[in-house]
């Protein structure tokens, strides 16, 4: 087979790969989790494939995980905990605040500024108060984890601060940024490989993949391939449940925060 006639029958496979076949459903993945951390050489390949680097709190037990640039108390991670509830497991959380704050990315744009869900109006549509807590101008491009707010503050301090305050600590937390950028790939196939390699058998990881017109490039280029190569690899799929309901997972209700956070702001 010429590497070009590879090359195109690779293409048509990611193409026609349906973003549903990532996902394994919550009731599945609870059991499935115990019985691949059970089987030992599944394990045992994993963990050789990674090098036996693991992030912390990983390897102790399975865990049910969350990664975000940062832990917030938004709608979504309320939603996150009770769904962890369902499977019995610990949850944890992982930040990447080492990456650079873009404005035109919704998930970095939502932790600077802030929109509070009140309900639904009397003739429709959701009821916002919105905040924002640093300056574009002057942030944009540096480390999430050096912006400041308007007032001087430290913005990954303001939201575990807020999060302290919203009865969220429970979570164990980690800035996994030193080992997310030791072990992604360079590019496409390789970008996930060591990080999806984490949910093969050492916890389930919740989280959506978008394809719409913001995220479309990164879930074909980056996303996809890479799950598709670690699936073959080891010949089960990295266990991916949908933290938001795929129906509704674009929705701006996700990144809003309940009423309650509005008096801290």
């Amino acid at each position: 087979m010429t590497e070009k006639k590879a090359k195109d029958q690779k293409q048509t496979k990611e193409e026609d790969f349906d973003i549903k076949e990532i996902y394994t459903p919550l009731s599945v993945a609870k059991k499935e989790i115990w019985r691949r951390w059970n089987d030992k050489e599944l394990k045992k390949k994993v963990e050789d494939f990674l090098g036996g680097d693991l992030p912390d709190f990983l390897g102790e037990e399975p865990k049910a995980v969350l990664v975000r640039y940062v832990i917030t108390p938004d709608i979504e991670y309320s939603y996150f905990m009770e769904l962890v509830k369902e499977t019995g497991l610990e949850p944890i959380a992982y930040e990447y605040s080492d990456d650079k704050l873009v404005a035109s990315n919704s998930d970095k744009y939502h932790l600077c500024k802030l929109f509070v869900y009140n309900g639904e109006g009397k003739n429709g549509g959701s009821k916002i108060f919105t905040r924002r807590i640093i300056d574009f101008n002057k942030m944009e491009g540096k480390k999430i984890n050096e912006t400041t707010t308007l007032w001087g503050s430290n913005l990954v301090d303001f939201h575990h601060d807020l999060l302290e305050k919203c009865g969220g600590k429970k979570i164990k937390m980690s800035d996994f940024s030193g080992w997310f950028n030791k072990n992604k790939g360079k590019k496409g196939n390789d970008y996930y490989l060591k990080y999806f390699a984490l949910f093969i058998c050492h916890g389930i990881l919740f989280e959506n993949y978008l394809i719409n017109e913001e995220e479309n490039g990164f879930t074909s280029e980056k996303v996809i391939p890479g799950f598709m190569k670690l699936a073959n690899q080891f010949g089960v799929r990295p266990l991916i449940v949908p933290l938001a309901p795929r129906e509704d997972e674009t929705y701006l209700y996700w990144w809003c925060y309940p009423e309650k956070v509005k008096k801290f702001l």
